[in-house]
């Protein structure tokens, strides 16, 4: 379905010969994915070396006050150790979060007041200046050193990786064409998957056989290799301007304006009718109740294979590994091609002709700004053309984020019967083929919002997801541990494709706003513009 404009005048700039409009993301688009890759792997290179630090400074702090054990037995395998470790690892997760939360609303308001690449860039220097403080935290050593990370992490509010996949989803949002963009982010949630996948095998390596100190020295590295790539070779984006953001809210009111996002909005229809969309603000419960599902199967993985088939750390770290990687593959190279075809699978369906790209307020296009440009060349201008405010909305995006969480909760739900060791692999290799929940729930939410608030409706699906993963690890921990008790860890599977289809189940009452309506701001906005 489609939000119909009429098309745009000719103007005096407009070419004697027609020509296609020129893509802005290119070979940008492959510079984004490549940063993608680059900071996820950044990013995890660290996280399995940081749980085997905890338990080693605690083992340091512990025998500080208690009397070494005898030769030959396990130093560390204590039960205390275990719980001081295990508590440490907890505070760690839970302060990232938390701050990660507060660094999602700033990177938002770098991203409207600097641009989307000078968010981008703070993203990626502050985790450089976390790892810097973690590197003496590990030489430092014992209780003193778990102080300085746990310390560390207030720098996330600066910089983190939720602010950063919001930086990097806004810069696609920006540099993308409108109807290549639901395609794009699921790319680069692939690449991500992939870097993560290779950060984790990457990390325990050189962990084991360079110190535990080379992880980190080795993601400060990588931390400031980034910053330097995504200072020269990505573009300038100027932060988005237009009439109906410079009237926006300001202060704390624009600070927290993600929040807004979810809410119910007043929609003009054809007839002049008033009614309230909820469109968005059901999207919104359906993805946390599908992230609430998949958000804890790797952890739901590794739990079931260690009680149920007696994995090691070896195996579950293949297990985890395989599984991202698949899962990466499968978003960078199949889900656009399921999107594209999708989309023109319900195009051949449908009688109505495809609404034109432009909007009424783009009416007089960007003029040319090189002798490239002016000759008709490909060459790629070193600054994207800002992108008009597209009104097309594709029908099959939304579909494929409902049918997604229903073929997740049936392969969820066929593990409850995995009984041997490649089954596990089996099901760890085949639920990446429901991915794409995420990434398109993205690309629609961007369809049902202007340009101006991209940057909002970005943080508050990231915000969402966030909270939801946060979720999960206390809703399914209590579920597992009911289950565990009574010898039926293999229900776990069936609750969680229980909650993926209830997921589902809202999301059928998720549309687009009818056909030909417009926002009753905007509309307002369009006729004092006409007035004028």
């Amino acid at each position: 379905m489609a939000l119909h404009d009429d098309e745009v005048d000719a103007t005096e700039a407009t070419p004697l010969i027609p020509q296609k409009p020129k893509k802005a993301g290119g070979s940008v688009l492959y510079r984004l994915l490549l940063t993608g890759f680059m900071v996820s792997l950044s990013f995890a290179v660290t996280q399995v070396p940081l749980i085997y630090v905890f338990r080693v400074m605690t083992c340091e702090a512990y025998y500080e006050n208690h009397p070494e054990p005898l030769p030959g037995s396990d130093r560390c395998g204590n039960r205390e150790i275990e719980a001081d470790t295990a508590r440490a690892v907890a505070l760690l997760g839970t302060s990232t979060t938390f701050f990660g939360v507060i660094n999602l609303f700033i990177t938002g308001w770098n991203i409207k007041r600097f641009g989307v690449k000078a968010g981008l860039l703070i993203q990626v220097f502050f985790p450089a200046v976390r790892l810097a403080i973690q590197n003496i935290g590990v030489m430092t050593g014992s209780n003193a050193g778990i102080v300085i990370i746990q310390c560390s992490q207030i720098v996330t509010i600066l910089g983190g990786p939720g602010g950063y996949l919001l930086a990097l989803n806004s810069f696609v949002a920006e540099v993308i064409e409108h109807r290549e963009r639901t395609g794009a982010l699921g790319r680069l949630q692939g690449m991500s998957f992939i870097g993560n996948s290779l950060g984790y095998l990457v990390g325990g390596f050189i962990g084991e056989y360079f110190g535990i100190l080379a992880p980190f020295r080795l993601t400060l590295a990588l931390f400031l290799t980034c910053c330097i790539y995504i200072a020269l070779f990505l573009p300038w984006v100027a932060p988005y301007k237009s009439e109906a953001a410079s009237t926006a809210a300001k202060g704390l009111a624009r600070f927290f304006g993600p929040l807004k996002t979810f809410t119910p909005q007043k929609w003009v229809l054809r007839n002049g009718t008033i009614q309230r969309e909820y469109g968005a603000l059901i999207l919104g419960l359906g993805v946390f109740f599908g992230v609430l599902a998949t958000g804890y199967i790797p952890v739901l993985l590794q739990l079931y294979s260690t009680d149920a088939l007696g994995f090691g750390t070896r195996e579950n770290g293949l297990l985890i590994s395989l599984n991202s990687f698949i899962r990466g593959l499968f978003l960078t190279f199949v889900f656009p091609k399921i999107i594209s075809a999708g989309r023109s699978w319900i195009s051949s369906r449908s009688s109505q002709p495809p609404s034109p790209m432009l909007s009424k307020n783009s009416a007089i296009p960007d003029l040319p700004h090189s002798p490239a440009e002016f000759a008709g060349t490909d060459d790629e201008p070193i600054e994207p053309p800002k992108l008009d405010d597209e009104k097309e909305t594709f029908e099959f995006d939304l579909h494929f984020t409902k049918y997604s969480l229903i073929v997740d909760g049936a392969l969820t739900g066929a593990a409850t019967f995995v009984t041997k060791g490649w089954q596990i692999y089996l099901v760890a290799i085949v639920l990446p083929l429901a991915s794409g929940t995420g990434s398109s729930a993205k690309g629609t939410i961007l369809q049902m919002f202007p340009a101006s608030e991209r940057a909002d409706a970005l943080s508050a699906i990231t915000l969402l997801d966030m909270i939801a993963r946060l979720s999960t690890t206390l809703v399914f921990g209590i579920i597992y541990a009911a289950f565990a008790e009574i010898g039926q860890t293999q229900l776990v599977f069936v609750v969680n494709a229980g909650i993926a289809v209830l997921g589902f189940c809202i999301l059928l009452f998720s549309r687009f706003p009818p056909e030909g309506s417009k926002r009753l701001g905007d509309e307002q906005a369009e006729a004092t513009s006409q007035d004028n």
